[in-house]
C-alpha cells in the first residue's frame, strides 16, 4: 500500500524495509564484488542497513568523497525496494558508521555556529547538503533559545542559514 509522504511506518514496516534494503544491497555488493556484509540495524529512532566487515579500500569506495558514493547508494536503494514494496522507504544506508559520525560531526558544528551567532548577531551559513543532513542542522539548532534557521537555494545546492530569532 502506497502511503502518503508525511506518513511515518510503522515498526514492522521499517523492519520490512530494512530487510529488503539488505537483500538489494548484498546483491549490489556481490556484482561489484565486494565482500561485505549488509546488516539491518535500529540506532536513535532510525532504522540503518549498515555495510560492515569489508575491506577498507572497498568501503572507502563505497563513501566515496564527501559520501557521494554513498549518497548515491542510498538513492538507488530507497528506489529499488520504494517499488518493490510500494512504500516510502525511511531506510538509511550508512558504510563501517561514515553517517552516523558525520551526523554527530553536523550536529556539533551546528551548535558551534548557533552560539556564535547568538553572541555576534550576525547570521552564518552551512555548506550545501542534502535534505537529510539539513533537518539534523535545524533540529539541532532548534534547541538554542533566540536563534532559528531557514534552508536557502535549489537542490542541490540547498544550504541552512543559522540566524538570530
Amino acid at each position: 500500500m502506497a502511503r502518503d509522504r508525511d506518513d511515518a511506518p510503522t515498526q514492522p514496516e521499517l523492519e520490512e524495509q530494512a530487510d529488503a534494503a539488505a537483500d538489494f544491497l548484498e546483491e549490489l555488493l556481490a556484482r561489484m564484488d565486494i565482500d561485505a556484509i549488509a546488516e539491518p540495524n535500529p540506532h536513535g529512532g532510525h532504522m540503518y542497513v549498515d555495510i560492515v566487515d569489508g575491506p577498507e579500500d572497498d568501503m572507502s569506495l563505497l563513501i566515496g568523497r564527501h559520501g557521494q558514493t554513498l549518497e548515491a547508494i542510498q538513492e538507488l536503494t530507497r528506489m529499488a525496494v520504494g517499488r518493490r514494496l510500494d512504500q516510502r522507504v525511511r531506510v538509511i544506508v550508512d558504510v563501517e558508521d561514515y553517517r552516523k559520525r558525520r551526523e554527530a560531526r553536523l550536529g556539533e558544528h551546528a551548535r558551534e555556529l548557533a552560539e556564535r551567532v547568538r553572541e555576534s548577531g550576525r547570521e552564518e551559513e552551512l555548506e550545501p547538503m542534502n535534505s537529510y543532513e539539513r533537518k539534523l542542522v535545524h533540529d539541532a539548532v532548534a534547541e538554542i533559545d533566540g536563534i532559528q534557521t531557514e534552508s536557502r537555494g535549489v537542490d542541490p545546492s540547498r544550504y541552512v542559514v543559522i540566524l538570530p530569532a
